[in-house]
């Protein structure tokens, strides 16, 4: 699936590692821009860098299948 077809209130599962374990969330996605992405999580606003998902730092899935860039 690509980045382009995700629709806001799309809920969205997200992996990425901050420090030494993987993370799993899961939110719904407000909204993006050139650089960043916007998800609702449960208690908080989260904006990730699409940088860091060009460079395999955080994935993104949809309904158990990978959101690509392109």
């Amino acid at each position: 699936m690509k980045l382009s077809e995700i629709k806001p209130e799309d809920v969205l599962t997200v992996f990425d590692k901050p420090s030494r374990k993987i993370r799993e969330r899961q939110g719904k996605y407000v909204s993006r821009n050139a650089d960043f992405l916007t998800i609702q999580f449960l208690y908080y606003k989260d904006s990730l860098s699409l940088s860091d998902l060009i460079m395999g730092k955080a994935t993104l899935f949809k309904d158990k299948e990978a959101v690509t860039l392109l």
